[in-house]
């Protein structure tokens, strides 16, 4: 199995998935993108921001205070999640509610109940614990006026409520919904979601 499908990415992003040296220190912010249960973590590279990016169907996690960002949501769902006394937070951007609804191999990060699972792994191993952690959660827009296109965003949103009360982790803020492509980016250090319309409209959750 190559690299990439072992990071749960269809296609290599530059600059990513590269294997740690061996003089790295633990305390690097880590991203874990898993398809399989023996997927090792390794360091995600840091955009020309000094952000880390992540991708459609693909999360990234951080144990410091750099911004996680992702881009692309449409019906999509993004969700940050932040352990305030750990230190650690999580991003995922997930593109369908169940892997159960989906024919053949697709990264774990592609669902949410997947993806979900797969990220809180991770998560914890950073030191996070899911259920003294709060979220934010953005997208889930109906892109094109049709009613399957309104159906997945509504089911995303549906998702990601029923897989964070299942971790006990409380929603703190959300920006679903609409008709907008979103872009997102989470700060660690104040816990702010600055949430990017395509219409030009800026949020901060």
């Amino acid at each position: 199995m190559t690299d990439e499908k072992r990071l749960g990415r269809d296609q290599p992003t530059p600059g990513q998935a590269e294997t740690p040296s061996t003089g790295e220190s633990t305390d690097k912010i880590i991203a874990t993108l898993r398809t399989d249960p023996d997927s090792a973590a390794r360091s995600a590279a840091r955009d020309e921001t000094d952000s880390i990016p992540v991708g459609i169907a693909d999360y990234a996690l951080t144990d410091d205070e750099t911004t996680l960002k992702t881009s692309g949501l449409g019906s999509c769902i993004g969700v940050a999640i932040h352990d305030e006394r750990a230190g650690v937070s999580g991003l995922l951007h997930f593109m369908l509610p169940a892997a159960a609804d989906a024919n053949g191999t697709h990264p774990d990060a592609k669902f949410a109940d997947t993806g979900f699972e797969s990220m809180l792994d991770a998560f914890r191993d950073l030191g996070g614990t899911p259920a003294r952690s709060w979220a934010k959660v953005a997208g889930g827009a109906a892109m094109l006026d049709t009613q399957l296109t309104a159906t997945i965003g509504e089911r995303n949103i549906e998702a990601v409520t029923a897989e964070l009360e299942s971790a006990h982790i409380q929603i703190r803020e959300t920006d679903v919904g609409g008709y907008h492509g979103r872009s997102l980016a989470f700060d660690p250090a104040t816990g702010t979601l600055t949430v990017t319309s395509a219409n030009g409209d800026v949020r901060q959750l």
